[in-house]
């Protein structure tokens, strides 16, 4: 499904490159993993959204999440993210920070975050770091990145941060806490990694950040609490496709 869901995106963003006149030969004699990546290239490296949102949302990971949160009174948190990470690029290279710094109404809260990518993933093409032994630290100090735009752990603090680079297979998934230091390395290979972040949190003391876009996924006293896919993405009409 997942395959899927960024195939979508990929034919929609390579047609706006198009519709703006950047690309004509479109390269579908091109596989999956290098086509965009290509395509990209050749349009002369423009912006593009690196996290596209409401395509993601189906029946997954429930049960892992059931099972690291310690309750079936689950809630999708509101902020996730497919990740497009083009090769040779610091627009995508997100420095060192907590996830708890996009909602800091989370630093008391568990907020799951599952990571995984749909390829192997090592060093070269961007693995994610993760700072060993600091999944309890407090809430650091953040700044703006000013290349990326990203929000990252104040840099006087990078030092006493010592990152364990996490190598895996597809079918792997990296789970871990909201104040868990973590970046993502630069993708050096020639190819697309692609990822998605989602996240996860007991509804009973969901943040309001995380209701603002989120909503009930599972629940085993109130089945009616429940928001079905069609519901949540009826929430967004009016809203252009690809903004969230």
């Amino acid at each position: 499904m997942a395959d899927n869901i960024l195939r979508d995106w990929s034919e929609w963003q390579i047609g706006q490159w198009v519709q703006d006149g950047l690309l004509q030969d479109t390269r579908s004699d091109l596989d999956f993993t290098h086509r965009v990546a290509h395509l990209w290239s050749a349009a002369g490296r423009p912006s593009y959204m690196r996290t596209p949102r409401r395509d993601l949302v189906g029946p997954s990971l429930l049960d892992l999440a059931e099972d690291l949160l310690g309750t079936d009174e689950l809630s999708v948190h509101g902020i996730f993210n497919a990740r497009p990470k083009l090769p040779d690029q610091r627009w995508t290279d997100t420095p060192w920070h907590q996830d708890a710094q996009y909602y800091r109404d989370a630093e008391e809260m568990h907020v799951l975050s599952i990571w995984f990518s749909l390829q192997a993933v090592s060093e070269k093409n961007s693995c994610l770091q993760v700072a060993s032994r600091r999944h309890r630290d407090q809430l650091f100090a953040d700044y703006q990145d000013e290349v990326t735009g990203f929000k990252g752990i104040d840099r006087a603090e990078w030092d006493q941060l010592q990152g364990t680079s996490i190598e895996m297979e597809r079918g792997d998934a990296l789970c871990f806490t909201q104040l868990t230091p973590h970046r993502a390395l630069s993708n050096q290979s020639d190819a697309v990694r692609w990822s998605m972040d989602l996240r996860y949190e007991a509804t009973e003391t969901a943040t309001q950040s995380g209701k603002q876009f989120g909503f009930v996924a599972r629940s085993g006293k109130e089945s009616a609490a429940v928001m079905r896919q069609a519901e949540w993405l009826a929430k967004w009409d009016g809203i252009p496709e690809q903004t969230y």
